[in-house]
């Protein structure tokens, strides 16, 4: 995969080596189809923070390397041939390298919304495959987009200073201005990647199928296997979802019997704490590793230009947790909220600190009542989630009730903030306990 041309055509034996380390059972269907060379496959390389799909079309790039809507007419023609049943949504791919997000952009909020991040082996998207034509579209218009790595990223430590930010502008030709939310974080570190004086070889890597293959999936007898394959696989990813309602009901009931009448904004908050528990959508955590961005080349930024040095230069991602593998806690702040439903806050005016023990105390309620046996959630994975992943709560003002810890005791329990400090070497740095994000934030596993 060392080949960086932004668009090569490829047909199935030229890639399915590359396939078989990531998803070996797709490799053996595919295989037994014994596919010929009629049917093509693009594989695409994005740099980091191009858009890979937004709500109108996918972005490919042609061979002079400019990423353009696969809708534009000055698209190759070979591409819109092949690729082109996917110019008012996304063809049939794969992610190969790095990852990809899903997100919900709010621009009117500053927020973004991470949904889905997918890595090696994800197929995408499933509606190009499975959906049957009706008179009926459930998709609402204007909401997902798809980054090449993640777009729901910050730093821990605040890098807002207008002084310091000049050394960016100057030494990386930054034209944004500094950052005065989280929500502005990733505008500068795509600016900061794509300068020229960096030169960065990150990339995400993703195969698109041609509508060759699309039309033999829906159409041939001999590929319903691959059908069926990937229909399971659907099945899987989306199986909380479809089976929300009842864990909608069980969060009634549980106010109900125990008589809890929380703000909504509270209630909905403990819902998508159960959500990310569950690993159906993301928390955050910082980033170890180059997958999601090129996290190294980022913190050297910040070190050496913007002179970043009382503060280890954490970078958080957003990340799935898996509750069976002892997954490292992930993290989810009242500071940046990314839940899916917006119910008000309560008009009563309380700190973050109030709020943080009320939410604890719902958490503690739903905790007791979806871990008993023979209850409505017994026997199912929110039962085992409810049972044995564990919440934690952080400020970084002191609790008089005790309830809530102190945001510096975050780098105690987990050993990533505190390797990251020793990996960044920066002379009497610390633990940005103070940062935005922990002040108010709840820990997942």
């Amino acid at each position: 995969m060392a080949n960086r041309d932004p668009i090569r055509k490829l047909v199935w034996r030229d890639i399915r080596e590359k396939v078989s380390q990531l998803d070996p059972v797709f490799v053996r269907i595919v295989d037994a189809l014994d596919p010929d060379d009629s049917l093509s496959i693009f594989l695409v390389q994005y740099p980091y923070g191009v858009m890979v799909a937004d709500t109108e079309s996918t972005y490919l790039p042609d061979q002079d390397g400019a990423y353009r809507r696969l809708s534009d007419p000055a698209m190759s023609g070979d591409v819109i041939k092949e690729l082109g049943y996917g110019r008012d949504g996304l063809p049939m791919g794969m992610v190969l390298e790095k990852r990809l997000e899903y997100y919900i952009d709010l621009p009117q909020c500053s927020m973004t919304i991470p949904w889905l991040v997918y890595g090696p082996g994800s197929l995408f998207p499933y509606t190009s495959i499975l959906d049957q034509k009706t008179n009926r579209n459930y998709a609402p218009n204007g909401l997902l987009n798809i980054t090449s790595g993640a777009r729901s990223v910050f730093m821990l430590p605040n890098i807002g200073c207008s002084v310091n930010h000049m050394n960016l502008q100057r030494d990386f030709n930054v034209k944004k201005s500094a950052p005065k939310m989280l929500y502005d974080h990733w505008a500068v570190f795509n600016e900061i990647v794509k300068s020229d004086s960096l030169q960065s070889d990150w990339f995400s890597s993703v195969i698109f199928f041609s509508e060759k293959w699309l039309r033999l999936i829906q159409q041939e007898k001999s590929w319903l296997p691959l059908k069926n394959y990937i229909l399971e696989r659907a099945w899987r990813q989306f199986e909380y979802d479809r089976n929300r309602i009842y864990y909608d009901i069980a969060f009634s009931l549980i106010q109900k019997k125990r008589n809890l009448k929380p703000n909504p904004y509270l209630t909905d908050t403990a819902r998508h704490l159960y959500s990310i528990a569950l690993g159906c959508v993301p928390g955050f955590s910082p980033a170890i590793d180059d997958d999601c961005l090129p996290v190294r080349l980022l913190q050297e930024a910040f070190i050496g230009s913007y002179n970043l040095s009382k503060y280890t230069p954490t970078i958080m991602i957003p990340r799935n947790y898996i509750f069976e593998s002892n997954d490292s806690p992930v993290y989810y702040s009242f500071q940046h909220p990314s839940t899916h439903m917006f119910s008000p806050k309560s008009r009563k005016v309380s700190s973050t600190l109030y709020e943080m023990r009320e939410l604890a105390h719902i958490m503690k309620i739903f905790g007791e009542e979806l871990s008993r046996e023979n209850a409505i959630c017994s026997d199912t994975v929110l039962n085992n989630v409810a049972a044995s992943v564990k919440f934690g709560y952080f400020h970084n003002e002191i609790d008089s009730h005790q309830v809530i810890q102190h945001s510096a005791n975050i780098q105690n329990y987990d050993t990533r903030f505190s390797s990251l400090l020793a990996e960044t070497r920066i002379d009497k740095s610390t633990f940005a306990q103070d940062s935005k994000f922990l002040r108010g934030c709840i820990s997942i596993g």
